[in-house]
């Protein structure tokens, strides 16, 4: 293409000045340096990602957590953006580790309930997420070296989703990203968490596995709604 052509084309795809005489690829992602600690470099992963699919993305080629090579599948985040609701698990179950279907098992379906008995359509009004995409073996707890890693991606994740509210689900999420030390401190209340209002309720696996813990989590689900 000789140079009259270039211009041409360069008119007719708007381009109506020119910044220097070389052309340059803007937005381009730094390279992460793989000498940083692990949470460093999924702060510098998710931190450039612009879009949900995108962070998705980073997410699934994250290779840092041994999780991923315990877990059957990556489980990711889904819903509408800018929903009525946020709802955030500390890790997937058993069940929708095999499926690979977030959300599939007895905890999803009481998680579904859930929403319907405060009015919200899970699958309209509601955007569900894991902390971690990988189970855990044996469902044990986060350690505080995984929340760090995956907190990032969290963070992130609700910039790019921008929920008008947010329901933690477990004392994993409530330390990592408001600094509860413990369950009992973070339920009760609101929290604001970069100007979002945010409550804290029971992991879902321990309000399904246990009776008695449904009427707390009752208590915090109509908070919601207030």
């Amino acid at each position: 293409m000789d140079i009259t052509k270039k211009i041409y084309w360069l008119i007719q795809a708007g381009v109506t000045s020119f910044c220097g005489e070389q052309p340059a690829i803007l937005n381009t992602p730094r390279p992460v340096s793989k000498d940083q600690p692990a949470s460093a470099q999924a702060e510098a992963y998710a931190v450039q990602a612009k879009t949900l699919d995108v962070l998705n993305a980073e997410k699934k080629n994250f290779t840092l957590s041994s999780l991923k090579k315990t877990a059957t599948h990556t489980l990711l985040g889904f819903g509408p953006n800018n929903p009525k609701l946020m709802c955030i698990l500390d890790i997937p179950d058993t069940e929708s580790d095999r499926s690979g279907t977030p959300l599939s098992g007895a905890n999803g379906e009481m998680f579904k309930k859930m929403m319907i008995a405060i009015g919200l359509d899970w699958q309209k009004d509601v955007y569900a997420t894991y902390f971690s995409p990988w189970r855990t073996p044996g469902n044990r707890p986060l350690t505080t070296a995984e929340q760090n890693m995956f907190a990032p991606f969290l963070k992130r994740e609700i910039q790019l989703v921008q929920p008008q509210k947010m329901l933690f689900f477990g004392s994993s999420i409530a330390r990592a990203l408001l600094g509860c030390e413990s369950l009992a401190k973070a339920r009760g209340s609101w929290h604001n968490f970069d100007g979002i209002p945010t409550r804290v309720t029971l992991a879902l696996g321990d309000v399904n596995n246990t009776k008695s813990n449904r009427q707390h989590t009752w208590d915090d689900l109509q908070a919601i709604t207030k």
